[in-house]
């Protein structure tokens, strides 16, 4: 068993390069747009290229890890996306640069594969003690990631952010390496036609799409004050790198709390019942920021509790998703990965949009904001109402 933990330990490691990767460059794309003469459209517009990557490959990324084993494609994937790392510190325009983001998320893919090994060696309660543990490094990301990026952005060329995300992607590979188990694969050969079938066979089922909408639209917030932080915070509110680090430390840490949390709570609990704590305070937090949105400090604070929801149900309703026993775990984790990232590109894109036409306003983005939680609040009710009777297994 132990060395599955450290197996999961270099999962996370990988999974938190390819975050901070984005986060560290957020604070410093404003550098980027300003070096290659792009628009300030294209601080948002960079993160939807990285998401599409992870997007575009994660359906084939689930085929080759029926055919060749789900330890090759997480290997592969560590290796391109060290490999597409490096040349993003090459890049000469915004064309180069948002290429090579597109591919470097592509690597991003082989996550949910990981996870898919994690749930199958484990029960109800080991596994979202164990993805608690993992989110509560994994936030790290969005935690330390501006601080970080800030630091480096203040006194090297945005190119050190990707220099720095590459040591720990052979960090992570080294480890990976050695402790990611032999699985056999599924299938002999990858018959197109029938994963295809398959995969239709997940998207038809209602509680998988119930759950996924669920957690993508709970979710999708956190991914919008990601994009936009940059041009709310450094550009509108003229606030410099140290007031742009405590923001996102206070808006993020609130899944900090909750990773905590879940560790005295899971199994203590219904989990129909933290789902519906969790969504509750989602809903409560987003409105505070609409409420709030004159004063920036009310506003983060808004976020907070916001972030306290998100991870009190995050975990439970994935783990619920996952656990769907008419599907293999590669398929389910696939699919939702796949659903998730392309809603969240579109997402990032309309919120874009409209934050720029209202001149990138605090009320413009919380309103945005608002309205995905507040879909959230009906999606997730409805999906926790049919598993009141659901026991820890």
């Amino acid at each position: 068993m132990r060395p599955l933990y450290f197996f999961a330990l270099s999962l996370v490691l990988y999974e938190l390069a390819t975050y901070l990767s984005n986060d560290m460059i957020m604070p410093g794309m404003i550098q980027v747009i300003n070096e290659f003469h792009a628009p300030q459209s294209y601080v948002a517009l960079s993160l939807s290229a990285y998401i599409i990557g992870n997007c575009a490959l994660l359906l084939v990324v689930g085929g080759f890890a029926e055919r060749y084993g789900k330890r090759l494609a997480i290997l592969l994937g560590n290796t391109l996306f060290l490999v597409f790392t490096i040349l993003i510190t090459f890049s000469q325009s915004i064309n180069a640069f948002m290429l090579w983001r597109f591919l470097e998320g592509s690597g991003m893919a082989v996550i949910a594969t990981g996870y898919a090994l994690i749930h199958s060696n484990f029960n109800d309660k080991g596994a979202v003690k164990l993805i608690a543990l993992m989110s509560n490094l994994t936030i790290l990301a969005p935690l330390i990631g501006p601080v970080l990026g800030t630091l480096i952005v203040s006194h090297f060329s945005w190119r050190y952010v990707f220099y720095f995300t590459a040591i720990l992607c052979m960090t992570s590979l080294a480890g990976l390496c050695r402790y990611t188990p032999h699985d056999k694969p599924q299938t002999q050969q990858v018959n197109i036609h029938s994963l295809i079938k398959q995969y239709w066979q997940v998207v038809k089922d209602k509680q998988f799409m119930l759950g996924t909408s669920c957690v993508t639209l709970i979710t999708m917030p956190v991914l919008l004050w990601i994009s936009q932080a940059p041009n709310l915070i450094l550009v509108k509110l003229q606030q410099n790198y140290t007031h742009y680090g405590i923001y996102q430390l206070i808006s993020i840490s609130g899944m900090a709390l909750s990773s905590a949390l879940m560790q005295f709570l899971a199994g203590e609990f219904p989990i129909a019942n933290l789902i519906k704590a969790g969504i509750v305070l989602v809903a409560a937090g987003l409105g505070v920021s609409v409420l709030g949105h004159a004063n920036i400090y009310i506003f983060v604070s808004g976020q907070f509790i916001y972030t306290l929801g998100l991870g009190l149900a995050n975990g439970c309703i994935f783990r619920l998703v996952m656990a769907n026993k008419a599907f293999s775990t590669n398929l389910l984790s696939t699919m939702f990965g796949f659903i998730q990232t392309l809603a969240f590109a579109v997402g990032i894109f309309i919120a874009n949009s409209i934050c720029q036409y209202f001149n990138f306003s605090l009320l413009s983005f919380a309103l945005t904001s608002f309205t995905f939680g507040f879909a959230a609040l009906l999606t997730t009710l409805k999906y926790a109402a049919g598993y009141r009777q659901r026991a820890w297994e």
